[in-house]
Parts: structure tokens; sequence; C-alpha cells
């Protein structure tokens, strides 16, 4: 009889640390495809951020622009997010005249240099945020 109450709690143990397991899996999975760029406000240090439009955010879109193959030309800046690391990450979100919404990420340097990190895509940076 003992054995048999050792046996089912044991079984019973081991059905709620596996079910445990499977839930902080689940939420690890979940954590792992959120868009960084979507949690702008927590404030995390060496996080993105939602950023004015300045103009060194300027500068990284004529950069951007002057590699692009379109004749469009730039119509406003619609989001600038920064990420201060060895210099700025910048997630910008740029309308043409003709209409299109793209988006890239540009990185400065230190020594004020511009490189393209993401090339230019149709859509907006945030569109998968909710």
């Amino acid at each position: 009889m003992q054995k048999r109450l050792a046996l089912v709690l044991s079984f019973c143990v081991l059905t709620a640390v596996g079910c445990s397991q499977q839930s902080t899996q689940a939420t690890i999975a979940k954590e792992k495809s959120i868009n960084p760029l979507c949690n702008t406000k927590a404030g995390m240090a060496g996080g993105w951020h939602d950023s004015a439009v300045t103009p060194e955010a300027a500068a990284a879109v004529d950069s951007v622009l002057a590699m692009m193959n379109t004749s469009a030309q730039l119509s406003k800046i619609l989001y600038v997010k920064a990420q201060v690391v060895n210099g700025i990450n910048y997630a910008i979100d740029f309308e043409l005249d003709n209409g299109e919404v793209w988006n890239t990420r540009v990185y400065r340097n230190l020594k004020g240099k511009y490189t393209m990190t993401q090339p230019a895509a149709l859509g907006s940076m945030t569109q998968d945020c909710q």
C-alpha cells in the first residue's frame, strides 16, 4: 500500500514538474520572438528607445537614400529609434514622395561615419508590434 502511494505521489510530482517546464519554455520562446523595437518603454540600458528626428538621424537616412536604386525623394522621416552602443544604432521608418514607407537600420560610429546595417526594406520597422 505504501509503495502504491509513493508511486502515485511520484507520478503526480513528475507530471507537475513537466508541465511547469513546458510553460517556462513557451514563455521563453515567446519572449525571443518579440521585436526589440516594440518594447522601447522599458528603459533597459543598451536597449532601443524612441528618438526625435535629429540632424544625425536625417544624415543616416540620406546615406541610405544615396545607396537605394530609386528616383523617389524623401518625403518625411516617420519614426526614429536609437540604441546607444559603441556609437549609435538608428532604426528609421521613412516615407518617399511616391507614398512608399521604408525602414532601415544604420550604425553611426563615434567618428560620425554611417554604415547601413540592415538594407532598406518596404514597410514599417514596427509593423509586427502589437
